[in-house]
Parts: structure tokens; C-alpha cells; sequence
């Protein structure tokens, strides 16, 4: 049996939001015999967002775009407009051109769920994106001091404030059930994949509504976890390969993984670290030598390069990320 045959209708369904999730459906797309869903946390409420959701009350849009951007068969400038980020004027300045489109095309059709349609289908996405839940969540982070941080964009930038406390619960304000198509994606997948991404804001953000857990034991898909390269004060402050599996395994049973996927490439530039140990931050460590629960797959997966802030972001992200191609091989290879 040849690879493409093997692949062949496997539902694949990825599991999380922001620039990890992007990475992950990037590599992935390059296997056209996949059937591709990513379930996206909707709890995001920075940025753009904010203004989405208090000004307009619609959903928040950036994580579904990005989905949107990394499954567009369209390589010409739609795709291209779809990430730009405005950098000049007071009103738009740090917007997406692409959450504005979304943003009309709700107000237009009327509904977040046909919006997304609508939108694939201009895009020409090839796969499904699905909201994990369609109602409007705030993110609660209770940390070990006893310190608890309201919103996704605060738990995100939390470090500023609770150093290197760690995140002792999470869970959603008002609590909310997961959507009935998210739901059946993650029963019916071959492979359903956790991170990379941050720790809280993304993975557990999905995690923690009412269902997904449930969802995700009841599939008969293989569960692999990617642990992210660099750890992150306010959601994973100094932690090693085993401090992530440890957190995911408070909402989901960690008997429940089988793969878990770790880089083994250290070779990143001084003058990289030291700008991450600056801000809290340091290379995870495989300390997964005796790990019970699950196979560790363990392959040199660091993107060449480093990614350089957008004009007009405000917000801070990752300079340092997992390669598409490297990180698709691999998933690809536990099918």
C-alpha cells in the first residue's frame, strides 16, 4: 500500500487556535488525501477581538482566520489580504483585513456558523473549521498564589504580573457545551492532535468545555500532544515536556494519548534565548525518558528562521515556531 492510499479519506482534526494551530494545518495541507478539521477556541479577546466582541457582540474571528489563511487553496492576493494587518490610522490600526471581512460577512448573513461557510468558500479552504463552541466565553485562570486573571488577552500577557506562579485551574465564564459538528468531528477522526500553541490560552481553552473531553474519549482516533519548543511565563513558566502533559492531563486522562511529539533541535540563536529568558521564557526539555502514558516521538522540528513582529501588532507572539513540513511528516507518520 502505497503513502497516498494509506491516507486516503483519514480525517485528521487539529485542536486549538492562534499561530500553532496555523503551523500544524499549514504542513498538513500538503497531503491532499486528508480530510482536514480544525476545532477552534472561540474565548480570544485581544486585539481586534475585543473590539469584535464589545462593540459588535460577535464572536471572536482571529483563530478561524488563521485556520482560513492556512487552508486557502488561494495563493493569490485574497490570501495575502486575508493576513494583512492594518499599521497606519487610529480606528483600524492592528486590524486584520480579514477579521473586518468576517466581521461584515456575520453582519451580513446573519449567523457566525454561515459566515464561516461563506468565507471558506471565497477563500477556497479545503477542509472544515469549526468553532468549538458558538457562545460568548471569558477564560478564568486561578493561579497558585491564589491570584485569579479574567480574559484570554490578560491570562496571555499574565506574566507581567503573577511572574513565574503557575496555573492551577482554568475554566469558562459562563460554562458552555461544545458544538454538535465539533463534537462529531472529534469522535469520528483517525488522528486528533493536541498543541503546539499556548499551553492555556489554546489547548486547555478547548479542553475546558463542557464535552470535548468526553468527545475526545469516546473517538477511536489516535491522540498525539505536541509540546511547544519554548515554555512561557503566565501559562507554562520554566516548564519541561513532562509540566505540559502533567496540565493537559487535569481535563484530559492522560491513559488517553498515545503519541507524544517532542523537538529535539537546540540549536537556536544565543541572541534568541537571551531575548526569551528576558521576557520568562526558555527551550523546553525532554524529560520524557520513563514517560508511561503514551509513545514519545521524538525529531528536530525548529522552523529556519525567526518570525519578525507584523506592523501593527500589538500583540507579542512567538519567534520561534515549529516547522510545517518537519511537524506534518511526523504527524503524518503516526496514521
Amino acid at each position: 500500500m502505497d503513502g497516498s492510499t494509506r491516507l486516503r479519506g483519514k480525517k485528521v482534526v487539529v485542536v486549538g487556535g492562534g499561530t500553532g494551530t496555523y503551523t500544524t494545518l499549514v504542513g498538513l495541507r500538503n497531503y491532499p488525501d486528508l480530510e482536514l478539521v480544525a476545532v477552534v477556541s472561540m474565548a480570544d479577546d485581544g486585539g481586534s477581538n475585543k473590539v469584535l466582541r464589545d462593540e459588535f457582540g460577535m464572536l471572536p474571528t482571529s483563530g478561524v482566520r488563521q485556520c482560513m489563511v492556512a487552508l486557502s487553496q488561494n495563493e493569490g492576493l485574497l490570501r495575502k489580504l486575508f493576513s494583512y494587518r492594518f499599521y497606519q490610522g487610529v480606528g483600524i490600526r492592528g486590524m486584520t483585513f480579514g477579521n473586518l471581512f468576517m466581521a461584515a460577512a456575520t453582519d451580513i448573513v446573519g449567523s457566525s456558523r454561515e459566515a464561516i461557510l461563506a468565507t471558506s468558500k471565497v477563500l477556497g479552504v479545503r477542509g472544515r473549521i469549526l468553532p468549538v463552541s458558538y457562545e460568548q466565553v471569558a477564560l478564568l485562570a486561578q493561579y497558585e498564589d491564589g491570584r485569579e486573571v479574567l480574559g484570554e488577552h490578560l491570562i496571555d500577557q499574565a506574566g507581567q504580573i503573577v511572574g513565574d506562579k503557575r496555573v492551577v485551574s482554568l475554566r469558562t465564564i459562563p460554562r458552555t457545551q461544545i458544538d454538535d459538528e465539533a463534537k462529531a468531528a472529534l469522535v469520528a477522526a483517525d488522528l486528533i492532535v493536541l498543541g503546539p500553541g499556548d499551553l492555556y490560552t489554546n489547548t486547555i481553552a478547548n479542553l475546558v468545555i463542557d464535552g470535548v473531553s468526553e468527545a475526545v474519549v469516546k473517538s477511536r482516533a489516535k491522540v498525539v500532544v505536541v509540546i511547544n519548543l519554548m515554555s512561557k511565563r503566565g501559562e507554562s513558566p520554566n516548564y519541561r515536556a513532562s509540566d505540559f502533559l502533567t496540565d493537559i492531563g487535569k481535563y484530559l486522562p492522560l491513559s488517553r494519548i498515545d503519541y507524544v511529539v517532542v523537538n529535539t533541535d537546540q540549536k537556536i540563536a544565543k541572541a534568541i534565548i537571551k531575548k526569551y529568558k528576558e521576557e520568562g521564557g526558555s527551550l523546553v526539555m525532554d524529560d520524557l525518558v520513563s514517560w508511561p502514558y503514551g509513545k514519545v516521538v521524538r525529531a528536530k522540528l525548529v522552523a529556519k528562521g525567526i518570525v519578525k513582529r507584523e506592523r501593527g501588532d500589538a500583540i507579542d507572539r512567538s519567534m520561534v515556531r515549529h516547522d510545517p513540513d518537519k511537524l506534518a511528516k511526523v504527524l503524518v507518520g503516526l496514521l
